[in-house]
């Protein structure tokens, strides 16, 4: 017998999409990633996963999540993530790392907590403390996650001020699970920020106060988000399909994100992933298309 375990996207919620750079290729909003474990008497096993993915604007990214079995069927998370930028006159690295816990994720109630950090020292980095309560039905799932954030500038403002901003946020997922192999699954979350950073897109005195590398990050901050997915699972074999709205809250412009994922058993421990997928901006432009390939070992 297989458990199919839905793990929101919100474990990578620090990360930003780019309006040139698509920083999330990988999991976004309440895009699903599907893991086939077995469920054993002492609960759901230990998942270490490596994945990376280019693409075609030359960004490179890596992922190495952990979902350890901890005390009483809790669970330790830890996930490190690089994505480095290759298309541009100054190329951009960032990093992500996220710490997190989780009270059993097979009982009615389930709540935890992460502490990420994201971004490039000396052009943008968010340190996100997240909050997490996950309610599980027969066929329904409910999860809310509301976060805090700070938001650290370059050091080439000099405005007083201005290098710090504050930001909180609120993210709810609903799925659904019926009796057979198809799921269900939409998203919604939303921003605010205690400065009013769309002047860094819209006013040149600020623009000249940022490096270039800071104004091109602040473009993915967002203001809020849409998501939905159907997923389709039977015999170890997952397919799920994604789409996802961003808003920018300092552009103002929407970006949409479409993925196709596969992932299948190659043993009792391993398991194959896969994915494909295009990022789209609502003004028009070529397309960003990106594929990624990854294993998940669990024991």
């Amino acid at each position: 017998m297989f458990f199919y375990l839905l793990i929101g996207g919100y474990l990578r919620a620090g990360y930003i999409l780019q309006q040139r750079h698509f920083i999330l290729p990988h999991l976004l909003g309440a895009v699903l990633v599907g893991v086939s474990v077995a469920v054993q008497a002492d609960g759901l096993p230990s998942v270490l996963s490596f994945e990376g993915g280019n693409d075609t604007l030359g960004n490179r990214d890596y992922y190495l999540d952990l979902d350890y079995a901890f005390v009483d069927e809790s669970r330790l998370l830890a996930s490190i993530a690089r994505n480095h930028s290759t298309s541009q006159n100054n190329p951009i690295t960032t990093r992500n790392v996220l710490l997190g816990f989780r009270t059993d994720p097979l009982e009615r109630l389930s709540v935890g907590v992460d502490l990420e950090t994201w971004g490039k020292k000396g052009s943008l980095e968010a340190d996100t403390l997240r909050a997490v309560m996950d309610v599980n039905l027969q066929h329904w799932q409910f999860s809310l996650r509301p976060q805090w954030r700070t938001l650290t500038f370059d050091r080439d403002c000099v405005r007083p001020g201005c290098q710090e901003v504050k930001s909180t946020g609120t993210a709810f997922d609903m799925s659904y699970y019926t009796d057979g192999p198809w799921s269900f699954s939409l998203g919604f979350s939303r921003h605010q920020y205690d400065k009013k950073i769309e002047v860094l897109a819209s006013n040149p005195r600020w623009q000249r106060q940022f490096s270039a590398a800071t104004l091109n990050l602040s473009t993915g901050l967002e203001d809020r988000r849409n998501s939905v997915a159907v997923s389709w699972f039977s015999d170890g074999v997952l397919w799920s399909f994604s789409w996802l709205k961003s808003i920018s809250r300092v552009t103002g412009e929407a970006s949409f994100v479409h993925t196709l994922r596969f992932s299948t058993d190659l043993g009792e421990q391993w398991r194959l992933r896969l994915r494909v997928g295009n990022q789209t901006l609502e003004k028009g432009g070529n397309p960003v298309r990106f594929a990624g390939a990854g294993l998940a070992y669990s024991w």
